[in-house]
């Protein structure tokens, strides 16, 4: 859970650095969209309230597959971020 918020945070402040830069919301519409994706799974995982408790196993996917979209949305982000 730790890593996936890690993740996430890393996300918002990269979308957050670009639209300070100058991105527009169009050119930051996929990292939030790959953002939201994250913080659905991550959603989920925290609203079972048993961290996995019946199925550890899908738990630990769903995390790693939020983490895989965060990380997606912080490097979409740093794509469009204005030098």
């Amino acid at each position: 859970m730790r890593a996936t918020e890690a993740a996430l945070i890393d996300a918002i402040d990269a979308i957050n650095a670009a639209q300070a830069a100058g991105a527009t919301d169009e050119q930051l519409a996929a990292a939030r969209q790959l953002h939201r994706r994250a913080s659905l799974r991550w959603d989920f995982v925290s609203s079972e309230n048993g961290s996995g408790f019946h199925s550890p196993q899908e738990a630990a996917r769903v995390l790693a597959n939020a983490i895989d979209f965060a990380r997606q949305a912080q490097l979409a982000a740093e794509r469009v971020t204005p030098k």
